[in-house]
């Protein structure tokens, strides 16, 4: 349940019972209470020149005064304490009265008075009453040694709620510390772990045109040699080729170049599904890995590909594709893949330059030709 809405007591599992204990152990009896209640009919008169004495002397010590403040909080100090002093005598010492007894020690510990000062006022008070006691008491017909002991007694009841509170109050704080510092090292962790997984990201990534990196190419394809050798199936590979580049950036600038490769790039991005990896190879030279897909099919991709390419590139440039596939039928080997799929680009390379057409070849292995 929500602390804010229990009261200090229910927070802090005080009951009936508890307070009955507490009693016992302090010996406060229904004797004490008697004669509390009795000293009451004659005793509340002293109590605003008690009050006033008291803060006399309390704002006689700096770190009270500089606490208290200015003069409206210590007449409504004034007011409280007579209270305090006035439920001493009325001989109710209940869970309502332990309730105001945690509520004076929630005060006190948010106001930051510390225990050495609460205790030293506490101390003070009971000598003002003990003397008001010694010089009034026979004279009322009570005895000023069982009164004082009442006085004593209670005033040690009341001081266990008290710091009972200051305690708690102090757990709750080191809980919050806690809580927050907890929430502080989740936040971090999951920046750093952020953090990281961008660095990781950047350092697979190319630069220019956000495609993975070669090494970054070569890691998916060995992941995706493994899948095929123990699942079976097919997995091919197109390496691309800008027909011209050179050309293009000895005569156009590096530039114009650059947006050619981010063209391609983003021809790239648009076509490929979220299984398949595409990585700049280097230079001009793009790779596109395609999990389960046989190379008979790679010219339905290339011709998404092309179309897309020509819709974003900056001027008029080709492209030669060449592609080659792992199965069964051709074989597992990165290496002699990659070689296969260059060769095949290297061909279509040859036939771009006489049509000044995109150009793809692709090499379709049976099992028969092995």
């Amino acid at each position: 349940m929500n602390k804010v809405f229990q009261s200090l007591s229910e927070q802090m599992r005080i009951t009936d019972h508890d307070i009955e204990r507490r009693k016992v152990f302090m010996s406060f009896t229904n004797k004490d209470v008697s004669i509390l209640k009795e000293a009451s009919s004659w005793i509340t008169s002293f109590i605003p020149e008690i009050v006033r004495q008291f803060y006399v002397l309390q704002t006689g010590i700096p770190e009270i005064a500089l606490i208290i403040g200015d003069r409206e909080t210590l007449n409504n100090l004034h007011k409280s304490m007579q209270v305090y002093v006035y439920e001493l005598f009325e001989g109710e010492y209940d869970l309502t009265y332990v309730e105001k007894r945690l509520r004076i020690g929630k005060v006190h510990h948010r106001i930051g008075v510390s225990p050495k000062l609460y205790l030293s006022g506490i101390n003070q008070l009971q000598l003002l009453l003990e003397d008001i006691i010694d010089d009034n008491a026979e004279e009322n017909g009570m005895n000023a040694k069982d009164l004082k002991q009442a006085i004593r007694k209670l005033m040690y009841f009341d001081n266990q709620f008290v710091f009972d509170t200051y305690i708690s109050s102090l757990q709750l704080e080191v809980e919050s510390a806690n809580y927050q510092l907890e929430d502080y090292a989740s936040r971090l962790e999951d920046t750093v772990a952020e953090r990281t997984r961008e660095l990781t990201e950047l350092s697979q990534k190319d630069p220019l045109t956000n495609l993975y990196n070669q090494r970054a190419f070569y890691e998916h394809l060995e992941k995706g040699m493994s899948q095929v050798e123990r699942v079976g199936g097919a997995y091919s590979l197109l390496y691309i080729d800008v027909n011209k580049f050179k050309t293009i950036n000895d005569t156009k600038g590096h530039k114009v170049g650059d947006e050619i490769l981010i063209a391609v790039s983003k021809a790239i991005l648009s076509t490929i599904r979220m299984q398949e990896t595409a990585a700049r190879y280097g230079g001009d030279e793009f790779c596109i890995l395609l999990p389960n897909t046989k190379a008979e099919n790679l010219s339905f991709y290339c011709e998404r590909l092309f179309d897309a390419f020509d819709k974003m590139k900056p001027l008029d440039v080709t492209l030669s594709v060449g592609g080659a596939e792992m199965s069964p039928a051709a074989g597992y080997n990165i290496d002699d893949l990659i070689i296969r799929a260059d060769k095949q680009m290297y061909l279509a390379k040859q036939k771009a330059h006489t049509t000044g057409k995109h150009q793809l070849r692709v090499e379709i292995k049976t099992l028969e030709q092995v």
